[in-house]
Parts: structure tokens; sequence; C-alpha cells
């Protein structure tokens, strides 16, 4: 289960990651949403392990990992 981290930018906004580890390494991933999220910037980004994905690749690509 991928964990959530909370990240304040610059404008003052909140940007929500979801990352697990691997190999000591925390990568950017969730098979269950998209894996960075402002809403105030209006960011919604699909990640699995590592790998930005358009969210249509994302739904095909996310029953496999």
């Amino acid at each position: 289960m991928p964990e959530k981290f909370i990240k304040e930018e610059i404008d003052g906004s909140m940007t929500e990651i979801y990352a697990e580890e691997w190999d000591e390494k925390w990568t950017t991933h969730n098979n269950k949403g998209p894996a960075r999220v402002n809403k105030e910037q209006d960011i919604c980004e699909y990640y699995l392990y590592g790998v930005k994905l358009t969210k249509e690749e994302w739904e095909k690509k996310r029953k496999y990992s």
C-alpha cells in the first residue's frame, strides 16, 4: 500500500504524493488513483513504479501492478 506524503508548494498550496519504497528508494506509485494531486494547481498525475502515465494508460496497466 502506498504511503501518502504532503508537500507545501511555494504558492502555499499542498501537493499529495503517493509513493512506495523499493530497494531502499521511494518511488511515485499508486494503483488506486492519481499519485500526485494538487487541487489548487489543477495537478492530477498518474504513476506506476515511478513511470508517469496518462490516465488511459494507467487504467489499462494498474490491474497488473
